[in-house]
């Protein structure tokens, strides 16, 4: 199974992206874009949220 290893912008740690994911084939794409790990996009979503509804 083919996967990038991506920096996340966030938290800085490494992840990886797997083949046939949505965050792969935006990866193969623009490559030069920021991407975050899945923790740090369920943060970033929560606290979008809680400052919708402030």
């Amino acid at each position: 199974m083919m996967f990038f290893e991506i920096v996340c912008f966030s938290c800085k740690n490494v992840f990886r992206v797997y083949e046939g994911s949505e965050k792969y084939k935006r990866f193969k794409e623009k490559p030069k874009g920021t991407y975050c790990c899945d923790e740090c996009s369920h943060k970033i979503q929560l606290e979008a949220i809680k400052h919708l509804f402030r």
